[in-house]
């Protein structure tokens, strides 16, 4: 194979040059984090942010580009951290390639991060990075990991190879990760003051040179064959020279060449040393085999749910308990000295006593406990390993395996699920996993399904409401992919390896996930408790339940007033029950907040089980609606709708 030297460059005046306007006043260098799913980037950008990043041990974390202001051994720089790509051109349907994202990016400089115990499936992507002309620095995460397979680098000839600087890190432990960004804003620096120039090919055969070349001058020209229209928009904005456009042109042509070079340059930097097998390496294998796997998992999904109902109900008893002996008194006494007028004075005592109580025991001893342990599970990259479980599950619903990864990350939240859903292939696909992930039961809507049953009726009859849940999502699944048209595309999916989980990173993304519902769902409890206490005492309450009470009374056999708390519920769904609270107190009392003083076993069953399957909350409308348009997510919340009704009409005659 005749090849060029390494490092040598095929065009003089090869540099990349950008409108950098958007770019924070004063310039400030741009490093872009480059990678393939599942490589560490999210937590390498938090480690080196010193803020919490939305990470998971499994691929598709992050779908959408995140920015951060740094400042390093004295320079400031932007870091983005981008979400992962097997190669520029990674696209589903439907979506930009990633290099546009990349591009839009604006960054003087990449960091592309590579796992160090797989050199040789990484390093095209580097390659890759490299031909667009920009500097670069390489991060060799997970270091620790490949030492223990027996696994070392050479580092210093990587970085002779690549003629950039290369890192050994762990993410993880925050080992190396500022000397590697700090060595990128250097040369992002430099970059864009022009003191630093880049080499930008690798030593392809000459014939591919030549190729890229002659493309470059007829891009340059504009005489180049049916040009795509994205590459001559960046070649008019400046954003990219034309040899970097030729690369992403030929990427097919190249990517052939570069696995080639990575072979070779992995042969001459990678040692591999005989070591006992890692313990976690034996627990994958056994969490991936389905004579072990399957029934793990069902042990540690109703581990789960069981924990979530006893540790959650103790709480709830106990802050409920507080609340009503200590603080309870205060603030009603408070409302009756200071507000004089009686239906002003009700719907405040509504909103600060009965809602924040209502907030205090469901938001926390269930949403937080959920939070916690779905966070340990994502961290520990268990959850991807359901992936090659649930395979043939989700292949007769027309997904693939790792459809798992989104809707398994539904059962914390089902907006990020939504937009995870991109690393299905299809539109189709992406469809058919947002019904299924709509369906799922996030933390909000499985605290409502727990605490309304568990205390009040027993542990395995939330259990079974959760299996009634599941079954009707199969079969809704199952009836979607016979009605919409089209195939299950083949996928790949990368498994990481098991990990144990670190309590920091564990706490910190629990914590933030709630501080997030907090914010979110206080105000709304709060506002809606007080407009709520306002109709109750002015009687506009009977009129809104009258218009509901042939769905509520009529098909679910549920008392009037449980249709103005499954309303509310759209804005979110934890109001469900909360709500449900409120009004049962102001419908019969305090000893109302037991809800068996105010609904049947089985009112409650029906109620728990409508709750968690129809409509979804506006957050996740508005997440439907950005990726797929009014239409779909209109079908969508329509076709829950009619299932949570019909299924909530069946549980009321079987169980009457």
């Amino acid at each position: 194979m005749s090849v060029i030297a390494a490092g040598a460059p095929i065009a003089v005046d090869d540099v990349v040059i950008r409108d950098t306007a958007a770019v924070a006043a004063g310039h400030v260098p741009v490093v872009a984090l480059v990678g393939r799913p599942n490589v560490g980037k999210s937590t390498f950008f938090a480690s080196v942010s010193g803020r919490y990043a939305e990470t998971a041990n499994v691929p598709g974390t992050t779908i959408v580009a995140a920015r951060r202001e740094i400042h390093l051994a004295g320079m400031s720089a932007v870091l983005v951290d981008l979400p992962g790509a097997l190669s520029l051109g990674d696209a589903s349907d439907g979506t930009a390639p990633f290099w546009q994202m990349l591009l839009a990016a604006q960054p003087d400089a990449l960091l592309v991060i590579v796992d160090a115990g797989d050199l040789g499936r990484h390093l095209p992507l580097v390659l890759a990075c490299r031909d667009l002309g920009l500097p670069i620095v390489v991060a060799a995460n997970l270091s620790d990991e490949a030492a223990g397979r027996g696994i070392s680098l050479d580092t210093g000839r990587l970085s002779q190879l690549l003629v950039a600087p290369v890192f050994r890190t762990i993410g993880r432990r925050s080992v190396g990760t500022r000397e590697a960004v700090a060595a990128a804003i250097y040369r992002a620096a430099a970059f864009h003051a022009r003191a630093l120039r880049t080499t930008p090919f690798p030593p392809y055969m000459m014939s591919t040179v030549a190729a890229v070349n002659a493309l470059a001058r007829d891009l340059s020209k504009g005489s180049a064959a049916q040009p795509e229209p994205a590459l001559m928009n960046a070649l008019g904005a400046r954003s990219l020279t034309p040899v970097a456009a030729a690369t992403i042109a030929l990427e097919q042509r190249l990517d052939a060449e570069r696995w080639q070079i990575a072979a070779h340059w992995t042969a001459q930097v990678e040692a591999r040393h005989d070591v006992p097998r890692p313990v976690n390496d034996r627990l994958a294998r056994m969490a991936t085999s389905p004579r072990i796997g399957l029934p793990l998992l069902a042990v540690l999904t109703a581990g789960v749910l069981l924990i979530t109902m006893f540790v959650g109900t103790w709480l709830a008893n106990l802050l409920g308990m507080a609340w009503s002996n200590f603080v309870s008194p205060i603030v009603t006494g408070a409302v009756d000295r200071s507000v004089p007028i009686p239906a002003l004075q009700e719907a405040i005592k509504w909103a600060l006593d009965s809602g924040l109580l209502a907030m205090l025991t469901v938001g926390l001893p269930f949403v937080l406990i959920f939070l916690v342990i779905i966070a340990a599970l994502e961290d520990s990259g268990y959850l991807a390993s359901t992936a090659v479980l649930t395979d043939r599950l989700f292949n007769a619903v027309g997904l693939p395996g790792r459809a798992m990864i989104p809707i398994f990350t539904a059962a914390g939240c089902n907006v990020p699920a939504i937009y995870s859903t991109r690393v299905l292939d299809t539109r189709r696909e992406r469809l058919l996993a947002s019904l299924l992930i709509v369906m799922t039961p996030c933390s909000a809507r499985s605290a409502v399904v727990v605490a309304a049953l568990a205390p009040f009726v027993g542990p395995f009859v939330a259990l079974a409401a959760f299996g009634v849940i599941l079954l009707t999502t199969i079969v809704s699944g199952v009836a979607s992919n016979a009605l919409l048209p089209g195939r299950q595309s083949p996928v790949v999916l990368d498994i990481p390896p098991l990990r144990l989980p670190v309590p920091r990173q564990v706490a910190a993304k629990a914590w933030f996930r709630f501080k997030s519902f907090v914010r979110t769902a206080a105000p709304i409890m709060i506002v809606g408790s007080f407009v709520l206490g306002l109709v109750y005492s002015s009687g506009a309450n009977d009129p809104i339940e009258q218009v509901l009470s042939p769905v509520t009374v009529g098909m679910l056999g549920l008392p009037p007033v449980v249709g103005v708390a499954l309303v509310l519920a759209f804005l979110r769904k934890e109001l469900a029950l909360q709500l449900l609270v409120v009004l049962s107190v102001a419908e019969i009392g305090p000893a109302a907040a037991n809800l068996n003083q105010f609904m049947s076993p089985e009112q409650l069953f029906v109620y728990a089980v409508v709750t968690a399957i129809s409509v979804p909350c506006i957050a996740s409308m508005a997440s439907l609606v950005d990726e797929f348009g009014w239409r779909s997510a209109l079908a969508i919340a329509g076709a829950l709708l009619g299932i949570g009704i019909a299924l909530g009409t069946v549980l009321n005659v079987v169980l009457s």
